[in-house]
């Protein structure tokens, strides 16, 4: 008889709880039997309540904790005990170790998603040359890499990234266009938002989304503002993040004056509502796989500005659907901020144009259909 059993990989369950659900239930409707390994950081009861199994596995974020030894100790044999015909594994510690791990157990089918090489434009050198050869060392075990951006479906060709294998790319990992849907949400004035008070429904709003640390860079935001402000231009910003930085962007704000115009509301369930009343969805990020934020805004019709990064520029057509600024380049980010301001209809525009790029080539729907056929070729390829 075949065997049926896919285990999907991640470091924490969290990660598979946002972004893998609907593909696991794919490959259960193929007729699959689908379990779930990863640490618990408060959501394998969410998941179970989906219908899968979960297996804690306490890997460590931290490449370099002896906690991963253990935790490849109970991968290997958790691999060897179900037998399981293909892992597909997602985010960067889980992945290195378990694509080692599922070679010497033996697994037919070694599946990587890479939601972004930890390398990059904008990276530290050393950093990226420890990142890239950590990536080629891995890509020996691996079977099949999932890219979700071009610039490193590029990379992984032109470098034989996988020598054993094969490499695919996939536009992310979809939106639900129906939820994302600014027909569907009903306005709301700025008091509503997780209770901050912002401002007056006719003020410009920024939105922004995201986990509060270095790379994301929203302290280029903030100055962005305070050059508008500085210039007579009165806006309002809201972030929607928690992390390292919060109390370092929250004294920025103080220092520049800014306290009344810059909002942290921290981790929110009403992204849809949040994006329905802004303006413009703002972006400042310097290393992303395909940023689903930034699929979420142009869903709800809002036209983005962000920097001209890897991921963002395959989302995002630079005077079509927003505008794409030269990382670093705070004055230019102001500029054109202020423009779709005092150009309401050209926002209007590239916010409509958004929604149908992702609707024809980033929703769910689409990238289901994607990965089905991409699921088939791979578990099917071993009785051909």
């Amino acid at each position: 008889m075949k065997a049926n059993r896919v285990l999907f990989l991640a470091t924490v369950d969290s990660h598979i709880y946002y972004f893998h659900i609907p593909f696991m239930k794919l490959l259960r409707d193929m007729g699959y039997e689908v379990e779930v390994a990863c640490s618990n950081v408060g959501f394998t009861e969410k998941i179970e309540e989906e219908g899968f199994k979960v297996y804690n596995i306490s890997f460590s974020r931290n490449p370099l904790s002896f906690t991963n030894i253990k935790a490849a100790a109970i991968l290997l044999k958790l691999i060897k005990k179900n037998k399981y015909i293909m892992v597909h594994t997602h985010t960067p510690v889980a992945s290195f170790i378990g694509r080692i791990v599922v070679k010497l157990a033996g697994a037919p089918h070694i599946v990587y998603t890479a939601h972004g090489f930890h390398f990059h434009e904008h990276g530290n050198k050393l950093k990226n040359f420890v990142y890239y050869r950590l990536e080629k060392f891995a890509g020996r075990f691996t079977d099949v890499l999932i890219t979700i951006n071009k610039d490193d479906y590029r990379i992984a060709v032109e470098r034989k990234m996988i020598p054993n294998g094969k490499v695919f790319y996939v536009k992310g990992v979809g939106v639900d266009t129906e939820r994302f849907n600014p027909l569907k949400v009903e306005k709301k004035d700025l008091f509503s938002i997780e209770g901050k008070t912002i401002g007056n429904l006719g003020d410009s709003l920024l939105v922004s989304i995201g986990r509060l640390e270095h790379e994301k860079h929203f302290d280029h935001i903030l100055k962005a503002l305070f050059d508008l402000k500085s210039r007579g231009k009165i806006l309002k910003c809201l972030i929607a993040g928690d992390g390292p930085l919060k109390d370092y962007l929250v004294n920025l704000s103080k220092k520049l004056g800014m306290e009344k115009d810059f909002f942290i509301i921290g981790y929110t369930k009403n992204v849809v509502e949040l994006l329905s009343i802004s303006d413009i969805f703002v972006f400042t990020s310097s290393r992303e796989g395909l940023p689903v934020s930034v699929v979420e805004a142009m869903a709800m019709e809002k036209p983005v500005v962000a920097y001209n990064i890897r991921g963002v520029r395959d989302l995002v057509v630079d005077g079509k659907t927003g505008f794409l600024i030269p990382f670093g380049n705070v004055e230019a980010f102001a500029e054109k901020i202020i423009y779709l301001i005092e150009h309401p209809e050209v926002a209007r525009a590239m916010g409509e144009m958004g929604r149908e790029r992702i609707e024809k080539e980033f929703s769910l729907d689409v990238i289901l259909q994607q990965m089905e056929v991409l699921y088939k070729e791979i578990l099917e390829s071993e009785y051909n």
